[in-house]
Parts: structure tokens; sequence; C-alpha cells
């Protein structure tokens, strides 16, 4: 009897080891799977803060190098396009502590000067100057965009030896604004607005106004013509770590204001306001 009981103890005694075991192990799987949860929250939180460091240094090395080409004359960013000989004038690079480093490659283009169609974003009522020196005289250029924007548009040219200009003012297809006196635009070239502007005496510009509507722009040459240079299109690449960030600029040439319109609408020099309806 005595025997059968001692085996019960060992067998609870036994028993007891092997739950408390089976706890022990359960505790520990516990503990090493929140120790790795917490760790893989904390290394990514880690990866987090390098990764969003480096996106800035990257934007940061970027914006410096089109700084850095935006101060140099245009006759030698020109020189840079025409004869490929940038070489190190056209990369930027920085260190600093811990070792990081951060490198932007600059490429230079001329923005237009091809048969293609040129595109522009237009900011609602800001004016956008199209140059067209060198543009064919007796020719066409049209005008084309895909928002409900309303465009108005100055051409000037030099006629005898006088600056003239000619004004157009259409509203998209479908417009159904305030009445404004403006003309229905056409779809064309696979856009939903078009409208053409006749290249008559020497070409000097096109101003172009969107209303109601940002929109981008679309000038379509005629065959054989090409859209003259309309300056140079600074493109910076800038890399650190696996960040990479990309910057552009279009450097023009000088346009006048936008007051400029009104003041060519003028009938007189001396009074004021002289293109009101009489």
């Amino acid at each position: 009897m005595k025997h059968i009981v001692d085996n019960k103890k060992e067998l609870l005694v036994k028993t007891e080891k092997g739950q408390t075991l089976i706890i022990a192990v359960i505790i520990m799987a516990i503990a090493l799977a929140v120790g790795v949860t917490v760790s893989s929250r904390f290394m990514s939180t880690l990866k987090n803060i390098s990764e969003s460091d480096n996106s800035t240094r990257a934007l940061a090395v970027a914006e410096a190098a089109i700084e850095n080409m935006l101060v140099v004359p245009q006759e030698t960013l020109e020189n840079y396009i025409n004869y490929n000989n940038c070489g190190n004038n056209c990369v930027l690079e920085i260190s600093g502590e811990s070792n990081y480093r951060a490198r932007a490659d600059v490429t230079l283009s001329f923005a237009g000067s091809t048969s293609d169609p040129y595109s522009i974003k237009v900011y609602n009522g800001e004016v956008y100057q199209l140059s067209l020196n060198g543009y064919g005289s007796s020719s066409n250029i049209d005008v084309c965009w895909d928002s409900m924007a309303s465009v108005y548009a100055s051409y000037v040219y030099e006629s005898s030896g006088i600056i003239v200009n000619d004004v157009f003012s259409y509203n998209p297809l479908g417009y159904a604004g305030t009445i404004n006196g403006f003309d229905e635009a056409t779809s064309l070239h696979g856009h939903s607005n078009c409208f053409s502007v006749a290249t008559t005496g020497t070409p000097k510009v096109l101003r172009v106004k969107p209303y109601n509507d940002d929109t981008v722009i679309y000038f379509v040459p005629s065959l054989g013509q090409n859209i003259p240079s309309q300056g140079i299109l600074i493109t910076s690449v800038g890399r650190a770590g696996d960040a990479v960030k990309t910057v552009q600029v279009l450097k023009t040439t000088g346009a006048v204001p936008e007051y400029f319109d009104y003041v060519i609408y003028q009938k007189s020099p001396d009074t004021p306001l002289s293109n009101r309806p009489d």
C-alpha cells in the first residue's frame, strides 16, 4: 500500500515538473515573440528615420546643384549643351559627419528647338510668353489644352517696323460659365480644345493666359516649322543612400510682365484707360 502511495507521489511530482517546464517554455516563447516584435518595430523605425533623412539630403543636394547652374551665364550653359563638355561642372557632391555622402548629377537640354509640340503648365490668371524668334512668317501655330479653362492669347509681331499684336480669346468646348464674348475652341491634334494663330509679319512672341483653371498649354507648330528654343531645361537628380530625388527648372530668357498686355491696348500714350469702349 505504501509502495502505491509513493508511486502516486512520484507521478504527481513528475507531472508538476512537466507542467512547470511547459509553462516556462510558453513564457519564453511569448517573451521571444514580444522581443522580436519590439526589435522589428525599432529597426523599422530606425530604417524609416534613415530613409527620411536620405530623402531630405537627396532633395537638398538636387536643389543645390540647380542653384549652382542658375548663376552660370546663359552662353556658357548653351556651350555645355552644344559641345557636351559640362563634365564636373554638372556634378555636385556633399559629404559630412558619419561618412554620409550625397551627390547630384545635372543634365542640360534646350526646351523647344523641335518640330514636336511644346507643352508648359500655366496657372490660372498668369501669363506665359512663348518666344517665336526665328519662327516662320505666313504660317500657323496651334494653341491647345484639355481642361475647362478659357484661354486668352496675344500674338506680338513686327510689321513695317512697327510692333503690332493680334488678340485671341477662346472658351473650351462645352463651356457653361458666364458669358464673356470669347469664341469657342475646336478639337484638334488629339486635344479637346485648340485654336490657330496666323503668324503674319515677323513673329516675336505669343503670350497666353488661362482663366478659371490651371492648365497645360500645348503649342503645336505647322508642318516644316520648329518651336524656337524657350530656354534651357536643367534637370538635377540627387542621390543619398537609396533615396533619389529629381528637380527640374526651366531657365528662360527675359519676358515682359503681365501688365504689358494692358499697356499695348492703349489708344493714346497720354490718356489712361484709353482702351475703354467709346
